[in-house]
């Protein structure tokens, strides 16, 4: 894994997995898992890939019967594990990828966006669960990024910029779904927002502390180039060199 995550991204990596135990963190992936419920159990195919920081399965609401987790480093407890720059799968082949906040925590996010396009199924679906650093915990990270810990040390890449490398990269964007809003501390009293109804009906401000954005491979389709006929030249200036 050195050659994708620097000894600094394995320290974030440990720590966040850490993170996600606590309290906070807790809530946070009880969220997520919520409305990846929803979002999974309507995409179809053969071949589900996801690739976490974590080692939990997220994809159990998926109708999908080749699902499979991709572990990033020796903690992961998976069958493959593999750089995510060098993925072990051959070009559009995966109908449907998970990223669980994997951008957050990679030395080089566009080259694994790069990697994940190669082996996207064209029309297949990519989900993408990060940090948003428009929102009260992106204000907040600029002082606890200073303290070293997750995951806070996270990139936290911007929604509109994410969308805008999909683009680049031949998604089209289907939806970005916004959750968890207020400070990161847990209120004893706090609930978890209702996400068993359709998504369409929970709040969705741009400002939510995570972000779960749904993007689909397109089909490249081939302009066909008319050859532009030009008339012949004269060759009456042209001279002839004889034998």
């Amino acid at each position: 894994m050195s050659a994708t995550l620097s000894e600094a991204s394995l320290d974030s990596l440990r720590e966040i997995r850490s993170w996600f135990g606590s309290s906070i963190g807790i809530r946070v992936l009880q969220t997520e898992q919520a409305i990846l419920d929803q979002l999974l159990s309507g995409f179809f195919g053969y071949h589900l890939l996801q690739a976490s920081i974590l080692n939990s399965a997220l994809y159990g609401s998926s109708p999908i019967q080749n699902k499979f987790s991709l572990g990033l480093d020796g903690d992961h407890e998976v069958p493959v594990v593999a750089r995510a720059t060098e993925l072990p799968f051959e070009n559009d082949s995966i109908d449907v990828i998970l990223l669980h906040h994997l951008l957050d925590f990679m030395d080089s996010p566009l080259d694994t966006l790069r990697e994940i396009t190669r082996v996207s199924l064209p029309m297949g679906y990519l989900v993408v669960v990060g940090f948003n650093p428009l929102s009260t915990w992106g204000l907040w990270k600029l002082p606890a990024a200073m303290m070293g810990r997750a995951p806070w040390t996270g990139k936290f890449i911007r929604p509109g910029r994410l969308m805008d490398w999909l683009n680049v990269l031949n998604f089209k964007i289907d939806r970005a779904q916004y959750c968890i809003y207020g400070l990161p501390f847990v209120r004893k009293k706090a609930r978890i927002p209702d996400h068993s109804k359709e998504l369409s009906r929970t709040l969705n401000l741009p400002f939510g502390a995570a972000y779960i954005i749904v993007a689909r491979k397109q089909v490249s389709t081939m302009t066909p180039i008319r050859p532009v006929w030009r008339p012949a030249q004269s060759f009456g200036r042209l001279s002839v060199v004889s034998d």
